[in-house]
């Protein structure tokens, strides 16, 4: 089971680009529209442009690009991993107590899961039991064969883990827009002080301002939302795989018997 093959399928980022830009762009005009049929709610037209309901939100358009894009790639990822867990109800080692293997089981039971990927179920779990096996069958040492299990298994999830440097970018990403956009309005906001001088003035130099903070409190909601799915998907994968390893041990590598 490659996971990478798995993340990098062919069309699979252009496509998740694509629902980026075309979603970012289909709320920014949402709101842009909103904002101005509540022209007379000042309150609620005011909420609307703080988060990009005026043709001055492309920093909060830029914002929700990212957003969208990472919140695919989580999904994406989760989907992979919560498929994983059903190779647990595959029933692919013996659970019954008190329950010892010969080596000869052992390679029955690598066979039996050959046999069960050339039918196209692939798991990692699976895998992890085959390659197991294998060591075990290799020197028939119970030691080694627990050094292989964690090895496949923490490889497996840096692997995994890597698959995560784009949403981890993303979120720097989000964050680094709202300051940018915070900047933008300040800079603007300052060189036009002398408007402070002229009632006419105040509303335009007013508005600078609120671009100015607005990308940032936008970014910061956006990035609170992400960091909870993203951890909420870390959570998950340390999950599957100290359930793995412990399916593996209890129910393969704790088993064995080998009379000598």
């Amino acid at each position: 089971m490659n996971t990478t093959e798995y993340f990098k399928a062919s069309g699979s980022k252009v496509t998740k680009i694509a629902i980026s830009i075309v979603g970012a762009l289909v709320l920014w005009i949402a709101l842009i529209v909103a904002a101005n049929l509540f022209e007379n709610i000042h309150s609620l037209r005011r909420i609307l442009i703080m988060f990009g309901g005026s043709p001055d939100g492309y920093i909060q358009a830029l914002s929700y690009v990212c957003f969208i894009y990472a919140m695919l790639e989580l999904r994406q990822m989760k989907s992979f991993l919560k498929k994983q867990y059903q190779g647990f109800g595959l029933k692919l080692l013996p659970e019954e107590d008190q329950l010892i293997l010969t080596p000869d089981e052992v390679a029955d039971i690598k066979l039996s899961i050959i046999e069960i990927e050339k039918r196209g179920v692939l798991y990692l779990v699976s895998d992890f039991i085959k390659k197991a096996c294998t060591q075990y069958r290799n020197d028939q040492s119970i030691p080694e064969t627990l050094q292989v299990l964690d090895v496949q298994i923490n490889n497996t999830k840096d692997e995994m883990e890597g698959g995560l440097n784009t949403v981890r970018y993303l979120l720097n990403a989000i964050m680094s827009l709202g300051f940018i956009g915070t900047l933008i309005g300040l800079t603007s906001a300052i060189g036009s002080a002398h408007l402070a001088k002229t009632e006419e003035g105040m509303p335009i130099l007013t508005s600078l301002l609120n671009i100015a903070f607005d990308t940032t409190l936008v970014a910061l909601v956006l990035s609170l939302i992400l960091n909870y799915s993203y951890h909420n998907y870390l959570e998950l994968m340390d999950g599957f795989y100290a359930k793995s390893r412990r399916y593996i041990i209890d129910n393969l590598v704790s088993r064995i018997y080998r009379h000598i």
